[in-house]
């Protein structure tokens, strides 16, 4: 992937699902710990970045929350 304004980071990202929670967790080395969930009334609800983040899990063979597909399905 090519840089086009020199402004874009690439930093490593670990991400799991807490099945019990319901969150998937990121961490990011140095700059510690976050969750996100698909609530939307959750102060650390974004349904669209939960479903993109369960899907990479997916693709991943990861545990990972239901994945919605067609979001007009919801």
């Amino acid at each position: 992937m090519a840089e086009r304004s020199g402004r874009t980071a690439y930093p490593r990202i670990g991400i799991w699902f807490d099945e019990k929670a319901g969150d998937i967790h990121l961490s990011i080395p140095g700059h510690g710990l976050s969750t996100i969930n698909g609530k939307t009334d959750s102060a650390r609800g974004n349904p669209h970045l939960f479903n993109k983040l369960a899907k990479a899990l997916r693709d991943e063979g990861k545990p990972h929350p239901p994945v919605i597909e067609n979001w007009k399905d919801r």
